[in-house]
């Protein structure tokens, strides 16, 4: 049985979709073993869609957010995998690393606390 939240999260998507700045989440994924049976990393690209903005004094120095970091939401729908704080966001020329991921109750949004940081593809 479909609840208003699932309505909801299809609405968004519909409505956003195509509107929004394009983005990159790496994924730091399991892509093989070597010879060790140990886990082999490697970034992975995944496209998504989403928006860069950042957090008002008083919700950064209430939450103790660093005044650098930067509050980027990610469109749910947009995304095969789910964000979290291994990876990195490539949004409007940059590249931000996760500190803490947030979804809304109908997962409709990522919300990320994401800093400043490199290039991760090889």
């Amino acid at each position: 049985m479909a609840s208003f939240l699932d309505d909801l999260k299809d609405d968004v998507s519909a409505a956003l979709t195509g509107t929004l700045r394009s983005a990159t989440y790496w994924q730091n994924a399991i892509t093989g073993y070597d010879d060790y049976n140990q886990p082999v990393f490697s970034w992975t690209a995944n496209a998504c869609e989403g928006i860069r903005g950042s957090y008002d004094p008083a919700t950064a120095g209430l939450a103790g957010i660093p005044r650098d970091h930067a509050s980027i939401e990610l469109l749910a729908s947009s995304l095969a995998v789910e964000p979290d704080e291994t990876g990195i966001i490539e949004i409007e020329g940059r590249f931000w690393q996760i500190f803490h991921v947030d979804v809304d109750p109908a997962t409709a949004w990522w919300t990320c606390e994401c800093a400043v940081t490199t290039d991760p593809s090889p």
